[in-house]
């Protein structure tokens, strides 16, 4: 049996580590004895980096060679731009691959109106699973084309039940094809062997609050950075530090030094390790637009972190549903951030505790036990 991922990306988001890590908890998964092979589909070059990391994962090129990092990554119209380019050069390549190699599930994450347009011309040897990454947006045109193709799709993908419940009462899909499927956010392996890698010398005997993110309007970074700015002295901590690039950079580094702050909140830019700074760090804060599930929050929830959270969909009210998991605070609104970090300074070991068995549901372990449930 023949399992392909199909998940082309410009820049550097949680949803890389998804794909990577569910290729992995299939290839590993004894109970899956009939696989012969595990891909990534490379749509630009994107991939290329996996290429000498795992020998457990194939990556196979759809094109001739890569172009990747000639196209355009930040901002939306640029980024919509790449994306048109990958749809067209990979059109033909796309189809004549699953055509020819006969997968027997292709499993899609991002840019999947390629493969949804393709599913007439590639679901009869292959059944084309929709991974839902992050919280989507049904738009006119979203919802046609889902209609449009959707007695092609063998199942659809949840990643928390608020998603779930909200794919099925948009009555797209038939109901019996949407079923819930965490990401595989937490990596215990991973965390263990990292979270205690050194900090820069100028952390090592700091305090310091953690956001980590794109830099992008949806994060909200700069409602965090005035906040933090001004009631730093409540926060009680040396420095703010945001972990993440993005096209907010520099609107967001003029904020930071019109504030004078350039000397306690800190853009630390992409960090292939980020659990050392969990690890160390007084408590982690997301005041983001949506989060789903939200990466950062859950890797901090299972290394027993205390975290300031926006409640908003669908992953931090997920985490709400589930029980005082949190400190949440409203959206945007101040009054209701300062109550979160107030309230944060009690110790509260049962939210804490309570968190991390949250955060065990998303564990690579629990992907493989449900996506196996799909495959079988």
């Amino acid at each position: 049996m023949k399992i392909y991922y199909w998940c082309p990306f410009l820049t550097n988001i949680a949803t890389i580590k998804s794909v990577v890590r569910s290729a992995k908890s299939i290839s590993k998964n004894n109970k899956l004895r009939n696989i012969d092979e595990v891909t990534v589909l490379n749509s630009s070059g994107e991939w290329d980096f996996l290429k000498k990391k795992s020998s457990k994962i194939k990556i196979k090129d759809l094109y001739p060679f890569s172009f990747h990092k000639f196209l355009p990554k930040e901002g939306f119209v640029q980024s919509r731009i790449s994306f048109l380019i990958i749809f067209f050069i990979n059109f033909f390549p796309l189809m004549f691959k699953i055509q020819k190699e006969k997968p027997k599930y292709l499993i899609v994450h991002l840019l999947t109106i390629l493969p949804i347009i393709l599913s007439p011309l590639i679901s009869k040897n292959t059944k084309i699973i929709l991974r839902i990454s992050g919280l989507p947006k049904l738009t006119i045109i979203r919802i046609v084309i889902w209609k449009l193709f959707s007695r092609y799709i063998h199942k659809v993908t949840a990643p928390t039940q608020k998603t779930l419940i909200m794919l099925k009462r948009s009555k797209i899909f038939d109901q019996n094809k949407i079923i819930l499927l965490r990401d595989p956010a937490i990596d215990k392996k991973e965390i263990s062997k990292n979270k205690l890698s050194k900090l820069p010398h100028k952390f090592k005997h700091k305090t310091f609050t953690l956001s980590i993110g794109r830099l992008t309007n949806q994060k909200n970074f700069e409602f965090l950075i005035k906040m933090f700015a001004k009631y730093q002295k409540i926060i009680k901590t040396d420095y703010l530090l945001i972990i993440g690039d993005g096209e907010e950079k520099i609107k967001l580094q003029k904020i930071i030094n019109h504030l004078n702050c350039e000397n306690s909140i800190i853009l630390l830019g992409f960090r292939e390790n980020v659990y050392n700074y969990i690890n160390r760090c007084q408590m982690l804060v997301s005041v983001a637009e949506y989060e789903d599930p939200g990466f950062s929050l859950l890797e901090a929830a299972y290394l027993k972190k205390k975290i300031i959270t926006s409640l908003v969909d669908n992953g931090p009210k997920d985490m709400k549903k589930n029980g005082d998991l949190c400190y949440f605070f409203n959206f945007n609104d101040e009054k209701s951030f300062l109550k979160a970090v107030k309230d944060s300074k009690n110790k509260n070991l049962k939210k804490i505790k309570d968190a991390k068995k949250y955060a065990d549901k998303f564990s690579i372990l629990s992907h493989a036990t449900n996506l196996q449930k799909i495959l079988i």
